[in-house]
């Protein structure tokens, strides 16, 4: 395949090669970022083009100084890798209730960044493998995660009592109906009086998770519930 591009002269830095990955990574990054706009994240469709863009940019750059003075092209590109993060960290939040949010975001970025290079260098075939992979993965992943963790018959809660009183009561309970409570974790809750509890239920058979939603909202002294993402 690397063949096929060296015949059609795109190996080397000219400015129809400069053109054309240039374009490649607009595009490229532009599908990845599509998906995340899609499904509303904090960086969308322009940001990961800017981001697989001016990798792009550096890695040519790293190409023309190593032709005309002899430079180290591996600098300019190791220095992308490690400084997208401050990027990627701007996207990765802390909602009210401890959930993180924001990180497939701050990958995806990443990897553009990484794919940007690949374009940049003239590593068509290996960016447009990866193209594929990463938008299996964003678009496929999250449908099989999500299956995968139904299976699990797992849940895992945040919930806010009103008083931390109400808290052995409600272990007791649902211990009663079946369902097992692990990893328990307690911290304080918007509410002054109030408490939060992090935990995983196990479901006993014949119980869906809607039918557990239901037992934890109707416990007494619930005050708010929420399944998390494991």
């Amino acid at each position: 395949m690397q063949g096929f591009f060296e015949k059609l002269g795109l190996m080397e830095l000219t400015e129809l090669t400069i053109i054309v990955r240039l374009l490649l990574a607009l595009i490229f990054g532009g599908l990845l970022g599509l998906e995340r706009t899609r499904k509303r994240r904090p960086a969308g469709m322009r940001t990961y083009m800017l981001v697989c863009i001016g990798s792009a940019v550096v890695m040519m750059t790293a190409q023309f100084m190593l032709a005309y003075f002899d430079g180290d092209p591996g600098r300019m590109p190791a220095q992308i890798i490690s400084g997208i993060g401050f990027l990627g960290v701007g996207t990765i939040m802390v909602t009210r209730y401890n959930r993180v949010k924001g990180l497939t975001t701050a990958a995806g970025l990443w990897v553009a960044a990484c794919m940007g290079i690949a374009i940049g260098i003239g590593f068509y075939f290996g960016a447009l493998v990866m193209l594929l992979i990463l938008l299996f993965v964003m678009v496929f992943a999250d449908y099989m995660e999500s299956t995968y963790t139904k299976r699990l018959r797992r849940m895992t809660m945040f919930i806010i009592f009103g008083n931390v009183t109400d808290l052995k009561p409600f272990i007791a309970g649902m211990r009663e109906k079946g369902v097992e409570i692990n990893d328990v974790e307690t911290t304080r809750s918007d509410n002054k009086e109030g408490i939060g509890l992090f935990c995983v239920l196990r479901l006993p058979a014949g119980v869906d998770r809607e039918g557990v939603l239901k037992m934890v909202e109707s416990s007494s002294g619930v005050l708010f519930s929420e399944e998390l993402s494991d």
